[in-house]
C-alpha cells in the first residue's frame, strides 16, 4: 500500500496544506522542530497506531487562539492492493472513517500495514525488555487482527489480579476467576508470538549483506525458569504458521501454581507475556553484549526489514514504513547497505533527517521548515 495524498489542520505544528506523495523513499528534512516527526505521526495515525507512545491523543490537537474549537483533522487517499479513503478526527479521542464507514483501529492496520521505528528503538538490542515486547507486539497485531484486543483483554485481567494481589483480604473466589482467563488469553498471545517470532527469523536470516553474523531470536519466558514448549502444529489458522496454543496455556498454567507464594508476596504477577523477552545471539553470545554500537545498528536496520517482509509474505499487502532518523550512528558502509536495501524493497518509505541519509538512492526530497513544507 501506499499513501498517494494526505491533508492536515491544526495537527501539531503542522500548517494546515494537501501533500501529493511519491512511490519509493520520501526523505523529510530540515532542522530539529520543523515538523518532520510530527509529518510522521501523521501518518502513524492514519495508518491506526494512533498517536506515537508517550503522547496522549489530545497532544495531537494544535488549538490555535486564532481558530474557533474544534480538534484536529486527518485525510488520506491510499492505493495499492485496493484504493479507498481515510479520515481521522482528534480531540481527546480518535474515530477513523474509511470510505464513510467508521472503521476500528485494527481494521485500519489490517487496510494499511505501517512499522513506525524511532529513535528509542535503535536500543532494541539492549534496551529494556518493554521495547522488545512493544516491538514484537506491533508486528503480531499487524499480522494477527483479533491480537491487539486480546492483549488488551490479558492486561486488564491482569490489573485485576494485581489488585487482589495486593488486597490484605483478597477474595479468594474473585483471584481464582482471573486464573482460567489469563491462562486462555496468555497461551494465545505466547503462541502467536512465537509463530512471528519463527517467521521474523526465518526473514532475518536473508539479510545477509545488513547482518554482522547470524542472528538467532528467541522467545524468553522470563520470571518463570520454564523451558518455553515447542508446540506441535494445528491445522487451524489461529496463530502465524498454525501453531497450537495449547502446550502455551499448559505451560503458563503450571508456572502460575508454582509461583503464586512468590506472587502473593511480592503483590503483583511475576509470570506471563506480560513479562516475557526477545533475545538476540551471535555464535551463542548475546548480541548486545557480543555487537559493537555500529554493528547493532545494522542488526535493527536489518530487523526493520525482515519485519516488513513477514508483513508482505503473510498479509499479500506491501508495508508503508515510518522512519525517524533511522541512519543515525550508521557508519558509511551501514548507510550504504541500508538505503540500497530499502530502495529494493519496493515499499512506500517516509524517513526524516537534518540532510538525506542514503544520498545514493532515488528519493523524493521534502523540506521542512516550521510546520511548513518548503
Amino acid at each position: 500500500m501506499e499513501f498517494t495524498e494526505t491533508a492536515w489542520r491544526r495537527f501539531r505544528n503542522l500548517k494546515p496544506r494537501r501533500q501529493r506523495w511519491r512511490s519509493g523513499l520520501n526523505a523529510l528534512l530540515g532542522p530539529n522542530g520543523s515538523g518532520k516527526t510530527n509529518m510522521l505521526e501523521s501518518l502513524a495515525v492514519l495508518s491506526g497506531w494512533g498517536a506515537f507512545a508517550g503522547n496522549r491523543t489530545s497532544s495531537l490537537v494544535c488549538w490555535d487562539p486564532d481558530e474557533a474549537g474544534g480538534g484536529a483533522l486527518l485525510a488520506a487517499r491510499a492505493e495499492g492492493e485496493r484504493a479507498f479513503e481515510v479520515k481521522a478526527s482528534i480531540t481527546t479521542r480518535l474515530s477513523f472513517r474509511v470510505d464513510g464507514e467508521r472503521a476500528s483501529y485494527s481494521g485500519l492496520r489490517s487496510l494499511l500495514p505501517s512499522l513506525i521505528f524511532l529513535p528509542r528503538d535503535i536500543d532494541l538490542l539492549d534496551g529494556p525488555p518493554s521495547l522488545r515486547r512493544l516491538f514484537i507486539d506491533r508486528l503480531c497485531a499487524l499480522i494477527s487482527p483479533p491480537y491487539a484486543r486480546r492483549l488488551a483483554e490479558y492486561r486488564q485481567i491482569l490489573r485485576q489480579r494485581t489488585v487482589l494481589l495486593r488486597s490484605p483480604r483478597p477474595n479468594r473466589t474473585a483471584f481464582e476467576a482471573t486464573t482460567l482467563p489469563l491462562i486462555r488469553f496468555g497461551g494465545w498471545i505466547r503462541a502467536v508470538r512465537r509463530g512471528v517470532v519463527d517467521l521474523l527469523e526465518g526473514e532475518l536470516a536473508e539479510e545477509h549483506a545488513l547482518l554482522p553474523c547470524v542472528v538467532v531470536i528467541a522467545l524468553e519466558h522470563r520470571g518463570s525458569g520454564a523451558e518455553i514448549p515447542v508446540p506441535g502444529r494445528a491445522v487451524s489458522d489461529k496463530t502465524p504458521g498454525g501453531i497450537d496454543s495449547s502446550p502455551f496455556e499448559e505451560s503458563l498454567a503450571a508456572d502460575l501454581r508454582a509461583n503464586l507464594e512468590r506472587e502473593r508476596h511480592a503483590g503483583t504477577p511475576l509470570v506471563g507475556p506480560h513479562r516475557d523477552d526477545l533475545s538476540f545471539s551471535c555464535s551463542g553470545r548475546s548480541a548486545a553484549l557480543s555487537l559493537s554500537r555500529g554493528q547493532k545498528r545494522r542488526t535493527v536496520a536489518a530487523m526493520i526489514l525482515a519485519a516488513g517482509r513477514v508483513i508482505r509474505s503473510q498479509t499479500r499487502i506491501s508495508p508503508i514504513l515510518l522512519l525517524d532518523d533511522v541512519a543515525a550512528e550508521l557508519d558509511a558502509v551501514g548507510r550504504n547497505l541500508m538505503g540500497r536495501a530499502l530502495a529494493a524493497s519496493g515499499w512506500q518509505v517516509f524517513l526524516t533527517g537534518a540532510e538525506n541519509p542514503f544520498p545514493d538512492e532515488e528519493s523524493t526530497i521534502v523540506p521542512l521548515q516550521d510546520g511548513v513544507i518548503l
